[in-house]
């Protein structure tokens, strides 16, 4: 199966953790926290049209401010999403510069904020200087974002303050059979983007499309692809290792192909992981195994492990694969 999406680590595990999600065959990408992202060419910032942020803490927010300043001058709107508190946070970044030269700036940044079972809204536009416009709230229920080809769910966590895990879920997954294609002497093209996009928004009595001067309904069309199971990337940091927030992950990050979870701590330092709210490798790697993800892709360690960073993963992926 091609992927939709490549999501990778924008950092090594001692970094800042940020995860960047390109979406293939759009000029799009989204951000799983900002923390340092110095290593993101400008033509990959100007991509991001959605980040979501797991707390404030400096090693996960830093970013903000070398991300807005490459989409200063952009057209197309900047979503961020985040726990209690980022509405404030980013409002308090965006009042720490001048800016009485941006009022012709299309920019529009859209702040959405997870407070329990609701969902507050603020709005900060350049054309306005940034000034905060709050907005009704909504209900949270689970959901932050539904775009045709892909879910963005969140569920809140503690990490002794509340901090937002998140997971990209692709509904279905649309392959095109190459020969079935050739056997309809259908060449390759962009109208298959329009017959992909026609199948995720249900228009398959209705949609028409033309190919080399010809008309085709969906329905003739329909052989030609495979239907498969859809992509899901999950993204968990800085929690504590409770139980009640071990059971939440695991129902969360269920059957995720791609699974990025903090490894903070070794299990013989569980006292300290417990007093610093963050999961250890081996709790890394139970979670991964309970919730039956595909690959477990590990972040975030401690600095004090840089002199045994193979423990880390061998503890982690001895628990995921219960090898002895």
């Amino acid at each position: 199966m091609k992927p939709s999406f490549l999501a990778g680590a924008v950092n090594g595990p001692f970094e800042d953790p940020c995860i960047y999600i390109r979406i293939i065959r759009e000029n799009r990408a989204l951000l799983f926290d900002a923390g340092d992202i110095g290593k993101l060419s400008q033509g990959s910032l100007l991509k991001i049209t959605d980040v979501f942020i797991s707390h404030t803490h400096i090693d996960h927010f830093i970013g903000f401010d070398m991300l807005l300043r490459a989409v200063l001058r952009r057209d197309v709107p900047l979503k961020i999403f985040g726990p209690s508190n980022i509405i404030s946070c980013v409002e308090g970044k965006l009042s720490g510069y001048t800016w009485n030269l941006i009022k012709d700036y299309p920019l529009k940044i859209e702040v959405f904020e997870i407070q329990g079972p609701l969902i507050s809204h603020a709005s900060f536009h350049a054309g306005h200087s940034f000034q905060r416009i709050d907005h009704p709230g909504r209900e949270f229920n689970g959901i932050l974002l539904e775009d045709p080809l892909f879910t963005i769910k969140g569920v809140e966590l503690r990490h002794d303050i509340p901090v937002m895990a998140y997971a990209l879920e692709e509904a279905f997954h649309i392959n095109i059979n190459k020969a079935a294609l050739n056997e309809r002497g259908l060449p390759v093209g962009p109208w298959l983007s329009v017959f992909k996009k026609s199948i995720r928004e249900g228009g398959l009595d209705s949609a028409v499309l033309e190919i080399s001067g010809k008309s085709y309904g969906m329905a003739e069309l329909m052989p030609i692809a495979h239907i498969t199971r859809g992509q899901k990337v999950s993204y968990v940091t800085d929690i504590s290792p409770d139980a009640e927030n071990v059971g939440k992950v695991e129902k969360f990050v269920s059957g995720s192909d791609q699974f990025f979870c903090e490894a903070y701590f070794l299990e013989k330092d569980k006292d300290r992981a417990y007093e610093r709210h963050h999961l250890t490798a081996a709790l890394a790697g139970r979670i991964a195994r309970e919730a039956g993800v595909g690959n477990l892709e590990l972040i975030h360690f401690s600095p004090k492990y840089t002199h045994c960073m193979d423990e880390i993963y061998s503890e982690a992926m001895r628990e995921f694969k219960q090898v002895s």
